[in-house]
């Protein structure tokens, strides 16, 4: 498994700056992408100052959109990086999404052992149940976002025969394989749904296999807070000294999200 890194980046660019030198630190041997989704008259400001530390450096043709789409619809700035150029760079098969504010301090391919060739993985990956489904924003009943919910659903059963109960996730950290990519390519309508239920769903619908392992993301868990696990997708900063316990272990988290500060490069 060749697996590059997409560090995927549109604010706070010392922030970035930082967290890249740290993932590339600890991930010496993975080539690293950028994807640039800010504004687009910034663009060469990020550039000058990341691109010593990146392989390449991509600009989204989406970076024009409005915040909310590509906060809803990040999964088209993704694969508008395949199509215009991820598809053309060499040496990697599969390719491990890291976000600006998540900071990563250890190897990835030791946080994911065992994960094979053709396999992607989405963080927080499960059954869309009821009580999901009644607690969150993207479903829950008197929600704006439930139109787009119910009309999804129509359109998989539709266009697919899919019957089952669709999966969710929360879209903080992923590897995605150039399988995915090619099946993803496929999808004619891309904006119906929202990435953290339709991309892990379209992804048992084209079968492709799912690595499981519990990075310590937060899903509606009533005994932790925010802030007291390793992952979590609200603006709710990862606390120093949780990161600073984990760092202790020896088989302890290396992955965290949100980070908004910069850390001691040693």
């Amino acid at each position: 498994m060749k697996l590059a890194i997409l560090f995927w980046f549109y604010k706070e660019p010392e922030i970035c700056l930082n967290h890249l030198k740290l993932l590339k630190k600890h991930n010496p041997n993975s080539k690293i992408f950028g994807l640039y989704g800010g504004a687009k008259e910034d663009a060469g400001k990020y550039k000058k100052k990341l691109n010593d530390y990146l392989d390449d450096f991509h600009v989204s043709k989406l970076c024009d959109k409005p915040r909310d789409y590509k906060w809803i619809h990040g999964d088209l700035m993704l694969l508008d990086w395949y199509q215009d150029r991820g598809i053309s760079l060499t040496d990697w098969d599969s390719v491990a999404v890291v976000q600006w504010d998540a900071l990563i301090l250890g190897d990835i391919k030791k946080q994911l052992p065992g994960i094979k060739k053709g396999e992607i993985f989405i963080s927080g990956t499960r059954i869309l149940n009821n009580y999901i489904e009644e607690k969150w924003n993207w479903t829950k009943k008197g929600s704006k976002e439930r139109i787009n919910y119910l009309n999804f659903q129509k359109h998989i059963k539709n266009e697919y025969n899919y019957k089952n109960k669709l999966l969710c996730s929360l879209f903080i950290f992923q590897v995605f394989s150039k399988n995915f990519f090619d099946k993803w390519l496929t999808v004619e309508d891309k904006e119906l749904g929202m990435l953290e239920y339709k991309i892990p769903t379209y992804a048992k619908i084209f079968n492709i296999p799912m690595y499981k392992k519990d990075l310590g993301v937060w899903w509606f868990n009533k005994k932790t807070r925010r802030g007291e696990t390793p992952l979590n997708a609200a603006e709710k900063e990862i606390p120093e000294n949780f990161i600073q316990t984990e760092l202790d272990k020896k088989d302890g988290f290396r992955i965290f999200h949100p980070y908004f500060k910069e850390w001691d490069i040693k």
